[in-house]
């Protein structure tokens, strides 16, 4: 851990074995939650993820090619200590940005990686959860694949979608949907890679047994798809968010398997994977 007294800096790196620690600190762990990862930007392999207003992460996945390792997860945890400082300010994001591109470049020299790298970060990522929500007719980034369910989403009283940029590189991607009051209600996520297999591998509470399914009582669903090079399979999640039981939104397994296809078959083309099995 670094101090420069205006923020505390914890650094962490690894190989694939990784991923569950690292899918558990970019908060994956629980895709109950409306949290929304956000690309770095600039070509870069990586996410930065907001838990709080003085608390973010920044998480890079390098696909090595030497033999030695398959894949490089460099995370940062940055806290910051002044009660006036926030992940909101855009000249915050842009030094955990920048922070995790640095430490990228020094992990793949150090490990003779031999990963594609990106370029300089010169805009701040952005900060997705506290955009205001799109309707979901006009819904863009990773929320775009879903603009034809919005006649059937109203119906639940889905009406609007959060999104981020959608881009190749970044190793996870969300979606959330929120009601007329703004209030999320349901959360679809992709994860490849290192965070898929972290995931499956890391006993979290949504459980994802074979290659797709679904609990009884809605509310928790996942696809999977098959990926190039011997990738892990991708997934993709549908979570009904809430505090408690009695808050989750339920809805129709026809429903939550139309979410999955349509953002799940979207993620899929963009990662250059094949089309998702649905359950």
């Amino acid at each position: 851990m670094k101090s420069d007294k205006s923020k505390y800096v914890t650094f962490s790196a690894g190989s694939t074995s990784f991923g569950s620690k690292v899918v558990d600190r970019v908060l994956n762990h629980d895709l109950f939650e409306g949290n929304v990862s956000t690309p770095l930007g600039s070509k870069w392999p990586g996410v930065l993820t907001i838990e709080s207003p003085g608390i973010a992460y920044a998480t890079v996945v390098l696909r090595c090619s030497s033999p030695r390792y398959d894949n490089l997860l460099i995370n940062i945890k940055s806290m910051l200590v002044h009660k006036d400082a926030r992940f909101s300010d855009p000249a915050e994001r842009l030094k955990l940005a920048r922070a995790a591109a640095a430490m990228s470049k020094e992990a793949n020299k150090r490990w003779k990686c031999g990963a594609q790298l990106g370029e300089k970060i010169r805009r701040a990522p952005a900060d997705a959860i506290r955009s205001r929500p799109k309707p979901l007719s006009d819904a863009t980034g990773t929320c775009r694949s879903l603009r034809k369910l919005a006649p059937a989403a109203k119906k639940w009283g889905i009406t609007q979608a959060i999104g981020a940029e959608s881009v190749g590189e970044a190793p996870t991607q969300d979606c959330l949907l929120a009601d007329a009051k703004g209030r999320n209600v349901y959360r679809l996520s992709a994860l490849t890679g290192p965070f898929a297999r972290g995931y499956r591998d890391g006993g979290n509470l949504g459980q994802v047994p074979g290659k797709a399914g679904r609990e009884k009582r809605g509310g928790w669903a996942w696809a999977s798809a098959k990926c190039p090079d011997g990738q892990s399979p991708a997934l993709f999640t549908a979570a009904s968010t809430g505090l408690g039981e009695d808050d989750r939104l339920e809805v129709s397994a026809d429903f939550e398997r139309e979410l999955l296809k349509a953002f799940g078959s979207d993620m899929a083309a963009l990662h250059g994977c094949e089309k998702p099995t649905l359950p």
